[in-house]
């Protein structure tokens, strides 16, 4: 029986680092390893044995710049619409484990940096802790709270009517209107929140999560006119938004969900992405910080990476951008500037 599981695991383990994989796969995997704790256990033990395979990074290294990961990325609510296209990208693969923790007796809930916990909460949602995120869970007869600090969070929320689901973080709350959202604190000023299933809505904390349910059922998907202003505020699948302390935002982003939230699979996704952005992305999945020297353009990069340790990360990044990096101490790790290498190189 465990032949035939792990024969499944290695099909996800596959198809997960496929070009094509969608956003339908990854919850088909998710509700695959969710389903057993063997089945958690088994696709683990395939991550960790193929993660270690020379060969698996020969692999990486030969598809590099074969990889075409396309974005549209189309700007409503008082934006131009735009569209960016982006060069040839480069596919690393390295390896992941994820483990997940039923809810203690403890409301509070926290992850240090390079730590990612999967939570299952007393009604059956689950909370998806990102690195160095802090979360405190408050339910009620009639409302069911989680405080955001810091970090970032994805839940999936069990539907119930009675018992709003409400995320406070930022002087905002996030109402579940819906079951699949995340929200993340991009600095200690914003927040930033994407949905990859459902609708949300996103209004001041001091207005009523039941008040705000109630106006939206009876306006048929809507809201009235005088409705709260940040009522009208409501974000569908692939939209994303960041909201400052005081309510106030500039735009909602069509993205890709799945690639923004795409740690939730132990990877990385970036999509011509300034490379000191890159290293300060990368500082919040290991123990020490990734620094970019002085001089050094900020090229852009592209492709999928998987989250290792330090040294594997910055080997294959390597091969996407013309950079070496230096060990300055025990914690730091700087990124120098290395002449272009040719193709044949």
């Amino acid at each position: 029986m465990h032949d035939d599981i792990k024969k499944v695991a290695v099909q996800w383990f596959v198809k997960l680092r496929s070009a094509d994989v969608t956003s339908a796969d990854h919850h088909s995997h998710r509700e695959w390893l969710l389903s057993s704790e063997v089945h958690q256990s088994i696709y683990d033990d395939v991550c960790t044995e193929w993660s270690g395979l020379d060969d698996i990074e020969d692999w990486a290294r030969g598809e590099l710049g074969q990889l075409n990961l396309a974005r549209n990325t189309r700007v409503r609510h008082r934006a131009t619409r735009w569209v960016a296209g982006f060069a040839m990208a480069a596919t690393v693969v390295l390896g992941i484990l994820i483990w997940p923790v039923l809810i203690d007796n403890g409301q509070h809930f926290q992850t240090v940096k390079s730590e990612r916990r999967l939570v299952t909460l007393e009604d059956g949602s689950q909370l998806h802790l990102n690195t160095a995120s802090a979360v405190a869970v408050s339910f009620e007869d009639g409302l069911r709270e989680v405080t955001l600090s810091k970090g970032e969070g994805v839940f999936d929320v069990q539907h119930d009517s009675s018992r709003p689901f409400v995320v406070r973080a930022g002087g905002n709350s996030v109402i579940a209107l819906g079951t699949r959202f995340s929200v993340e604190f991009r600095s200690a000023n914003e927040i930033e929140i994407t949905v990859l299933e459902g609708r949300v809505a996103i209004v001041p904390t001091q207005v009523s999560a039941s008040s705000v349910i109630e106006n939206y059922a009876s306006g048929g998907g809507k809201f009235p006119e005088d409705a709260p202003a940040l009522a009208n505020l409501i974000l569908g699948p692939d939209e994303q938004v960041i909201v400052g302390l005081e309510g106030q935002y500039e735009e909602v982003l069509e993205v890709n969900a799945a690639n923004e939230t795409a740690w939730l699979e132990g990877k990385l996704v970036f999509n011509a992405t300034p490379l000191r952005q890159v290293a300060k992305e990368l500082s919040r999945y290991v123990p020490g910080q990734i620094r970019v020297a002085d001089g050094v353009p900020d090229d852009p990069v592209s492709g999928i990476f998987q989250i290792r340790n330090t040294e594997a990360m910055l080997d294959l990044l390597s091969h996407v951008v013309p950079i070496t990096a230096v060990k300055q101490s025990s914690s730091v790790t700087v990124l120098h500037a290395v002449p272009m290498r040719s193709p044949g190189d």
